[in-house]
């Protein structure tokens, strides 16, 4: 793959004598310390050499390389020196030709320069002649021989956060191929087209496509076959692998080629292929520009932030503002108009169809609390209009307000919880299919509380009291504080009505963090702050000390994703404000610089030769916005994260960090860019519709079709906190941003 050295012995001599030869010519002095430089071989041509200062020698003999595809089985790999290097106003043109076959040949045309920590090279491949055949191209370098696989940390947003122990077996950042020492990430399954090296003396080197297009068609984002040649393929491959024998190299390929393992684990263990070319005929354009840029100081936290900063600075996400007002009007009113009564019992259903169908999703009568089904922060919701409305609309989202809590209170009224949810057409515990969802998980319940307790404050400021709500979740929470464990962690989840630990990880221990802060604010027991204290310490500890974070997703136990940062900055956040220590600001930073890594601050086209109305998400709507959801299933995207526009918001006030505020605006307006509005109803039924994701990167289903087309009730409780939360933190902030400002 890339075209790689045979032998390590082969190498080190070949190494040896390039470092040694007479003849060079330097592009600049790296504030690594290093030099980048074309080297003249002993074959008269030009290589690179990049060495002296603290980062780990990078070199390339043979910087034009071209894969060659000739049969279904049959590739080659050619490759040469630059045989002119000239310089201009700049930085180095540098050239070389390579001869493929009697009449074809490829001209490649590079054009190097350097500005500060950053090295940018813009390729060109000219084909000369016309054969049956295609071909690729890469940008390729050579880490020095004595840097181990076992030594390097590498970063692929929303894939690869470093260990891959948590990532899933078969996903491209997986445990599968870092045993297979082989990372290789399509740019379209990437939140930025950005793969990172960090060393393990504190060095890194970053690569970057600087602009990014991402075009291909329905056929390939399939994935029908694995070998397949068509000019329309404007997407690369990022990566880094190490050959049996060979030193660890890393480079862009473009188009991109991937080796990915079946998703089934009951499937060969072997890694499929997936080719991808551009036919070899004159008049094919072939560029693409990579950036690289060196680190220094750096820890693997360092290296996230501040290569994601560069990624962010350089691709410059725009938002096409929204008008916030009518969102708010149309989702609180969609959400209302949702609202399902049974016996006297009030719910937001679990899924909802957004395509005309007479015919009522199998579990719509689940309703929960927390993490997808979020029947508290819908009423919530509704309550907080209800108070901007005092007509008849409001009035009547107050009493479903009213009904959706006191309904879940009334179905779930003992401590151990029998469940998060219950059957709305029974007012039991669910007994259908897929009951773990409701089963009594840490995350659902603890997020429902926290915000019970919010809306219990609101109500007493106004002169309403709710006591059955604040005793509900003190019965709560004062049995959560004795099942918290000598090191600080939380049990993931526990069996029906019981003591009895289901799911004994503690990945999941920020989520009661948020609760027990508030809840020694209204007791003044400090026994719930100490307990939030040594859960916060577990997480840092264990993962976020780390740089990357666990077990968000409720159906996603042990896996890398966003939502479990979203949490933990939501847990170092809650401690901050309560205690003001300077640590847990510092970990808030650091969880959200991770959290903020999974939003695309880049625009993907839909496949050329898809058609729109079978797309779910339609072609020029803008991708900016959008974020993947686990590194198990790295490529497909929802827009959960809106819900933490307000924390950001906290962090540019606490910080005064303008970067935490472009995030926010990104939040709160970019996210919203499939809700169907008047005159641009994307195929749903009505206004104030959404399906729940979409996948981006490609697979069964190609890109820009999601799994299914239903509504869950967090899509308009995250999109509406995204307004209220802000609104509620920051009025005049919030004016400022909802204006796009």
């Amino acid at each position: 793959m890339f075209g790689r050295i045979a032998s390590a012995g082969l190498y080190l001599a070949v190494f040896s004598a390039f470092a040694q030869s007479g003849e060079r010519v330097d592009l600049g002095r790296l504030p690594t310390g290093a030099t980048f430089s074309f080297v003249r071989t002993g074959g008269g041509e030009w290589g690179i050499d990049i060495s002296g200062g603290a980062v780990p020698r990078l070199s390339q003999q043979k910087p034009a390389k071209i894969e060659a595809f000739q049969s279904e089985n049959v590739f080659r790999v050619l490759a040469a020196g630059y045989q002119t290097i000239s310089r201009d106003s700049s930085g180095i043109i540098a050239s070389a030709e390579i001869t493929c076959e009697k009449n074809v040949k490829f001209r490649v045309l590079d054009h190097w320069d350097m500005n500060g920590a950053v090295v940018s090279v813009r390729r060109k491949v000219e084909v000369t002649g016309t054969a049956q055949t295609g071909f690729n191209s890469s940008v390729v370098f050579t880490v020095d021989p004595s840097v181990p696989w076992s030594d390097l940390h590498c970063l692929a947003p929303g894939a690869l956060y470093g260990d891959p122990e948590y990532n899933g077996g078969r996903s491209p950042g997986g445990t599968l191929n870092y045993e297979a020492r082989r990372f290789l990430m399509r740019e379209d399954i990437l939140p930025s087209p950005l793969f990172a090296l960090s060393f393990s003396n504190g060095t890194s080197v970053a690569m970057l496509d600087p602009s990014p297009r991402g075009e291909s068609t329905v056929e390939e984002t399939k994935l029908l076959k694995d070998v397949m040649t068509d000019s329309r393929f404007l997407f690369g491959t990022l990566g880094a692998w190490q050959a049996d024998g060979c030193p660890i190299e890393f480079g862009f390929q473009f188009p991109g080629s991937t080796a990915q393992f079946a998703f089934d684990p009951k499937t060969s263990e072997k890694p499929r292929w997936i080719r991808r070319f551009h036919p070899v005929a004159q008049g094919v354009v072939h560029s693409y520009e990579v950036r690289f840029r060196f680190g220094l100081d750096e820890s693997f936290r360092d290296v996230t932030r501040n290569t994601w900063r560069w990624a962010w600075n350089t691709l410059k996400p725009a938002i096409a503002p929204v008008d916030v007002e009518q969102m708010r009007r149309v989702l609180t009113d969609h959400l209302a108009a949702q609202a399902a009564t049974i016996d006297g019992r009030t719910a937001i259903p679990f899924a909802v169809a957004t395509f005309d169908t007479s015919a009522p999703q199998w579990n719509w009568t689940m309703a929960a609390m927390g993490f997808v089904s979020k029947n508290i922060e819908c009423a919530d919701q509704l309550l907080r209009e209800a108070e901007r409305d005092s007509a008849k609309r409001g009035q009547e989202m107050r009493q479903i307000g009213l009904s959706i809590i006191s309904s879940m209170i009334r179905a779930l009224p003992t401590v151990p919880l029998d469940a998060t949810g219950y059957d709305l057409a029974t007012g039991k515990p669910w007994t259908g299919e897929r009951q773990e969802w409701l089963a009594p998980w840490l995350r659902n319940a603890t997020e429902g509380m926290r915000v019970l307790v919010r809306v219990y404050r609101r109500e007493r400021d106004l002169g309403r009291l709710h006591p059955e709500w604040f005793n509900w979740v003190k019965a709560y929470v004062e049995w959560l504080v004795r099942q918290q464990r000598d090191d600080g962690s939380f049990p993931r989840r526990w069996h029906s009505g019981s003591n009895e630990v289901a799911e004994p990880t503690g990945t999941t221990s920020y989520c009661p963090v948020p609760l027990l802060v508030v809840m020694t604010e209204e007791t003044e027991n400090p026994m719930f702050l100490q307990a939030a204290v040594r859960a916060a310490e577990y997480v840092w500890k264990n993962w976020g000390s780390r740089g990357f974070y666990v077990g968000g997703a409720s159906d996603n136990s042990n896996i890398t994703d966003k939502e479990a940062g979203m949490l933990a900055l939501e847990a170092f956040l809650a401690l901050y404000e309560s205690t003001r220590e300077s640590k847990w600001l510092e970990r808030a930073k650091s969880a959200a610089d991770y959290a903020e890594s999974w939003i695309w601050i880049w625009n993907l086209p839909m496949p050329v030769d898809a058609d729109n109305a079978k797309l779910h998400w339609k072609k020029g709507v803008p991708t900016v916005g959008l974020q993947g959801i686990t590194a198990r299933g790295a490529g497909g995207v929802d827009e959960y994260m809106d819900w933490s526009a307000s924390s950001y918001a906290k962090l540019y006030s606490y910080t005064n960090d303008p970067h935490y505020l472009d995030v926010a605006r990104i939040l709160l307006h970019a996210t919203k860019s499939m809700v169907a509005l008047p005159g641009r109803l994307y195929n749903m039924k009505g206004i104030g519709w959404q399906q729940e994701h979409w996948r981006l990167g490609p697979g069964r289903y190609g890109r820009g079709v999601g799994g299914h087309r239903f509504w869950l009730p967090w899509i308009s409780a995250n999109h509406l906190y995204s307004i209220t939360g802000l609104e509620e933190f920051d009025p005049v902030l919030y004016d400022r941003l909802s204006k796009g400002k």
